[in-house]
């Protein structure tokens, strides 16, 4: 079966306990090419890592960005390619719209933690902006409580080892002629044998594999992606955004209880084709969140927490990663997935992303566990046990700061 969707969507399951917990939505927006199949397994793993938490309901979605299809996909097709405003442009209303579906069903809005990965990071802040701007609005009615950037081209990506693209996509036209190119192969190459290429060339698991053979042999589709990665290099380039953004937590106007603890997680890779070493450093010097060295001095808290590891940018179409071994006993430890690794990390990272409301949850599910734990002649205390060893990282003295 070839890729053919344009949004993937994951609804917490019904369940009569979590009937009135705490609902969330996690929006994840895809970088280039903005194919949201790329990223099944990881969004998978998100939903069933989250799921487990008695506290809170967690509703998880992604689309894919305007005028990026695949062959046989039934994607908006816009007049003419699409630029990074545009994209933005449209994400918020996609956004907005899936905000107003559950309060629909629900009956109240769902706090929301938006995702994005590359120049879906930048999309991200953009929509932080535009959030900070509507937040006295009366019709500003739901919190946007976090933000998770994932490998995110935010600033200079020119100036990144990939950056020397720039040159090639300056050229006149460059993504009509690229596009005209890719067409025969598009049109004479049958999709299962440009699967089988895709594979041999690049070693793609098979979700990517799929996508890409059928990304390759759709109408404009890179022709789109090349078009976008121009107008990126053109517009991403200094870090243009002020306090309202980098210091949300206590952005000037901001009134609204929940919103004013929001709070931004970054998840850069230690050796970004993307992002240039300098960029990266010099961000989280600048804008990141450090422990205090004297206890209790948590002036800066706001700030976001920012994460560095050695996953490949593109994480979502790579293979696996060899789990570091403690012990002769995990010496035929299976290799994971970067899709799993990235995941994992995610909702470990939660518990600075999601403030002080989501904390509140997490540490009262931990609460329970912990009173039941207390009671061993039942058949709960080693399960309860377990679980809450899978809690500690929801820290109850309200750091932001995931060790």
């Amino acid at each position: 079966m070839w890729e053919t969707r344009t949004k993937l969507l994951y609804e917490p399951p019904e369940d009569p306990h979590t009937k009135h917990a705490e609902e969330f939505l996690i929006f994840h927006i895809p970088g280039n090419p903005g194919l949201i199949p790329y990223y099944e397994p990881f969004l998978v793993t998100l939903q069933k890592l989250l799921s487990s938490l008695e506290s809170a309901r967690f509703y998880i979605c992604g689309y894919s960005l305007l005028g990026f299809e695949t062959a046989g996909g039934h994607t908006a097709k816009p007049s003419q390619l699409v630029g990074l405003q545009d994209q933005i442009n449209y994400i918020e209303n996609l956004l907005y719209d899936k905000v107003e579906k559950i309060r629909a069903a629900t009956g109240r809005p769902p706090k929301v933690i938006i995702m994005g990965h590359s120049v879906g990071a930048y999309i991200l802040l953009e929509i932080v902006l535009r959030h900070r701007k509507k937040i006295q609005s009366p019709d500003e009615d739901f919190d946007l409580i976090g933000g998770i950037l994932l490998f995110p081209t935010i600033a200079d990506i020119a100036q990144s080892p990939s950056g020397v693209v720039q040159r090639i996509l300056r050229i006149p036209h460059f993504a009509e002629i690229a596009g005209a190119c890719v067409k025969p192969l598009a049109v004479l190459v049958p999709m299962t044998v440009l699967y089988y290429l895709v594979k041999l060339f690049t070693w793609f698991p098979d979700h990517a594999a799929r996508t890409t053979a059928a990304f390759i042999k759709s109408r404009t589709g890179v022709k789109q992606s090349l078009h976008l990665a121009k107008d990126e290099m053109n517009t991403i380039t200094d870090d243009h955004w002020g306090e309202e953004v980098w210091g949300a937590a206590t952005a000037p106007g901001t009134t609204r209880g929940d919103t004013i603890n929001s709070n931004l997680i970054f998840y850069w890779g230690q050796n970004d084709k993307w992002v240039a070493a300098k960029t990266r450093n010099n961000l989280i010097e600048a804008r990141g969140y450090r422990k205090p060295k004297t206890p209790g001095n948590c002036s800066e808290t706001w700030k976001p927490t920012m994460f560095v590891d050695d996953i490949p940018h593109g994480f979502c179409i790579s293979r696996y990663i060899t789990p570091r071994r403690t012990s002769d006993a995990e010496s035929n430890v299976s290799p994971l997935e970067h899709s799993e690794v990235v995941a994992k990390n995610v909702r470990k990272s939660g518990a600075g992303a999601m403030t002080r409301s989501t904390r509140y949850c997490f540490t009262k599910e931990a609460q329970s566990y912990r009173s039941r734990m207390q009671e061993p002649d039942t058949p709960l205390a080693g399960d309860a046990a377990k679980r809450l060893q899978s809690l500690t990282w929801a820290k109850e003295d309200g750091s932001n700061t995931v060790e």
